[in-house]
């Protein structure tokens, strides 16, 4: 689901773009060992002959630039706040440059340690997964995604 909030700039990812994306999220912990709310943004499989990989990977990077990730040859940058919190189960992700922003299912424990100002890691796959994966789906796609270098990164926290 979209949410508007401001007027749309040039070389934005379209809303159609924002809206397919997949998304999952997870609690886990930094080298330090404190608590740390991960969320994934990867794009769905192909739907027509057109989208190819490349088309998706270029797509992908577009949004990657949109929210300043980085890649994960460096230390992931700090891409400011990001999230809001919608209700005890949804927030919302703000992407530069457009007034939509990505709705995303969360669960309770994930946006109530989002409320206490847990930080958010943020990963961008540039493949596609399907939004239906399960969570050892996931787990091979970010194992296999890691050794090959198609993910990007960065770390955000509540607006």
């Amino acid at each position: 689901m979209l949410i508007l909030t401001r007027a749309t700039e040039p070389h934005t990812p379209s809303p159609g773009l924002i809206a397919s994306l997949a998304t999952a999220t997870w609690l886990d912990t930094d080298p330090t060992g404190a608590t740390l709310c991960c969320l994934l943004l990867v794009p769905q499989p192909p739907r027509s002959p057109y989208e190819t990989p490349a088309i998706i990977e270029q797509r992908m990077r577009a949004v990657a630039t949109s929210l300043g990730l980085g890649p994960a040859t460096a230390p992931p940058p700090d891409i400011g706040p990001r999230l809001r919190p919608l209700s005890p189960t949804d927030v919302a992700l703000r992407f530069n440059g457009t007034p939509y922003r990505k709705r995303i299912p969360a669960g309770r424990p994930w946006t109530l340690l989002l409320r206490q100002r847990t930080p958010a890691a943020l990963v961008l796959g540039l493949d596609a997964l399907s939004r239906a994966a399960a969570p050892a789906e996931i787990d091979a796609y970010l194992d296999r995604a890691t050794l090959q270098r198609r993910l990007l990164f960065g770390h955000t926290r509540t607006e």
